[in-house]
């Protein structure tokens, strides 16, 4: 062998703690499966459509952070409603009291990322909700409110404001936005992590009935019973005012193969 071919297995030897350090990177990857409840939390308030769920993550390989978790719902018609992840309920254990003895303990946080370590199963109940309707909403509940800070400092302020031009248009855009419809629907979770991992038992159906549908309708009822009480939490005569009531509904839900 000459110095040129001396000189060419040196440079091939050079590429392989690379190509070893990918392979080791790629067979340590995480994996993430995800399980969830049969039967998941379904309604809509003035905070619009929800999906409430309790998801288990488990990991192997290594530890994954996860920075989001959203929910695309589509409907057998093709519309779909994009969820995100707004609040997280964790289980902490049960206190006991004297009186009514044990109760679960749970503490509800706001949500930037959640670690999943290999060496157990993280169960959470997360809350989704449509971040396009919040926002939206927001616009309206901001006209509503710079007119409602204005009477109050004007000392004007009265239950007539309920049916204020400003409150109208935030009764009629949640209104027209429930979404729910009779049929099925597919149910996608999109798990985000800035690492590069694979993740299995992301896609699920469920179906809403008539009945169902019905429902969740009614909860269109309350939208002025839950403004009129978060304004005016007392009448004139210093009772409370009556709290809006929200129906929530919970269809079977399947993994699809």
């Amino acid at each position: 062998m000459n110095l040129t071919d001396w000189a060419a297995i040196v440079g091939a030897l050079a590429w392989l703690p690379p190509i070893f350090g990918g392979i080791r990177a790629w067979l340590r990857k995480p994996k993430l499966q995800v399980f969830t409840q049969p039967a998941p939390e379904i309604g809509f308030t003035t905070k619009g459509p929800i999906l409430n769920m309790k998801l288990a993550f488990a990991v192997t390989n290594r530890d994954l952070v996860i920075t989001g978790v959203r929910i695309h719902v589509t409907h057998e018609s093709g519309e779909q409603i994009s969820l995100a992840w707004q609040g997280i309920v964790q289980h902490m254990g049960r206190i006991s009291y004297p009186q009514v003895g044990s109760a679960p303990f749970e503490r509800e946080s706001g949500v930037l990322a959640l670690k999943v370590p290999q060496s157990s199963v993280e169960e959470r109940f997360i809350r989704f909700q449509n971040p396009e309707f919040t926002a939206k909403l927001a616009e309206y509940d901001a006209v509503a409110v710079r007119r409602l800070v204005h009477l109050r400092k004007t000392s004007a302020l009265d239950r007539s404001f309920l049916q204020a031009q400003e409150m109208s248009d935030v009764y009629s855009f949640i209104r027209h936005d429930f979404p729910w419809k009779p049929g099925s629907y597919r149910v996608s979770i999109l798990i985000e992590s800035p690492e590069v991992f694979d993740v299995v038992g992301t896609e699920y159906e469920f179906s809403l009935s008539p009945l169902f549908i019905q429902r969740l309708h009614t909860n269109l009822e309350q939208v002025e019973t839950y403004y009129a009480a978060e304004i005016f939490p007392e009448d004139d005569a210093g009772n409370k005012s009556p709290i809006a009531r929200w129906d929530w509904v919970y269809p079977e839900m399947h993994p699809i193969q």
